[in-house]
């Protein structure tokens, strides 16, 4: 992320590093690619980063076939504020699966073990995904078959039904 050089006389150079660390996984087409904070492709996602447990962001790349890479500016910084955000409740912060935001007014995400996808819109993001943790297991119940979760509008929680099968 950074480097600087100093020289302190007759012979020393002092050497500071600071690495870029990754917030997520971009997906670009069948490629993921570890992104950092400010939206910076760090590099290709392999083997070697198998141990990172990030989760996966939609609609970051803006051209998905060119190389390099680019991330769209706006979108990288919702994700961003998003991720900021999630990190101040770790325990929530690691239930997150997916992001999507491809809608610069309505990030998506999924949580672990659960295929709802849960609408936040473009603020307060923990506090109405914490909202939807605790209704979870009541609208499981009454709801089985649930597509997507709207909490972006205060009290009020829309469900959409996941499409039945095809007969």
């Amino acid at each position: 992320a950074d480097a600087r050089l100093r020289r302190r006389l007759p012979g020393t150079v002092d050497v500071e590093i600071r690495e870029r660390v990754p917030m997520g996984l971009a997906r670009a087409g069948a490629n993921l690619f570890l992104i950092d904070a400010s939206g910076a492709v760090i590099d290709e996602y392999g083997p070697r980063y198998s141990d990172c447990d990030l989760p996966i962001i939609d609609g970051l790349v803006s051209r998905p076939s060119a190389r390099p890479v680019a991330i769209d500016p706006q979108r990288g910084r919702l994700a961003s504020r998003l991720l900021a955000e999630l990190q101040t409740r770790p325990a929530l912060a690691t239930r997150v699966s997916q992001i999507d935001v491809r809608n610069l007014h309505d990030a998506r995400v999924i949580l672990d073990g659960d295929p709802a996808v849960v609408r936040l819109g473009d603020a307060r993001f923990v506090e109405r995904l914490e909202s939807y943790v605790g209704l979870q297991a009541t609208l499981r119940e009454q709801v089985p078959d649930i597509d997507y979760v709207d909490v972006r509008f205060g009290e009020r929680v829309y469900v959409g039904l996941a499409a039945a099968p095809a007969a």
